[in-house]
């Protein structure tokens, strides 16, 4: 068994195949999750597990050079655009619908049980060296 970090154990296996500038994207429990990316659905109940609880999991485990965030996460959730910024070199906004739509292309969704509006981040993979 794992000492420490996420022991989910298709997380795990879907973290050891990111490369650098694959996107992960840890959303919200509304979030459309279009076809193509593996999902990996954490969700419980409304709010378990948080979505900065997953976010702060996933920042302990992989190199991330930079973030995307809805524009509208400033007006409309600013305690989580606050979080974000706190934990995160870069981020950059896009329209929630250009963020729902660029969900699409990731390699990877987390969903979470988060129920406020606007909790999603788009992280892209960095290397550690």
């Amino acid at each position: 068994m794992k000492r420490t970090g996420i022991l989910h154990a298709t997380l795990n296996a879907e973290l050891a195949r990111l490369g650098h500038t694959d996107e992960v994207v840890v959303a919200d429990c509304g979030l459309p999750i279009p076809p193509g990316p593996a999902v990996v659905d954490l969700a419980f109940t409304f709010g378990v597990p948080t979505f900065l609880q997953v976010v702060d999991g996933l920042l302990a485990e992989l190199v991330v050079e930079r973030a995307v965030v809805a524009a509208e996460i400033d007006e409309r959730n600013p305690t989580c655009a606050q979080a974000l910024a706190d934990r995160l070199p870069i981020i950059d906004r896009i329209s929630h619908d250009a963020l729902k739509a660029r969900t699409a292309g990731a390699r990877l969704v987390v969903r979470t049980g988060e129920a406020t509006p606007y909790a999603n981040v788009v992280l892209r993979c960095g290397v550690p060296f």
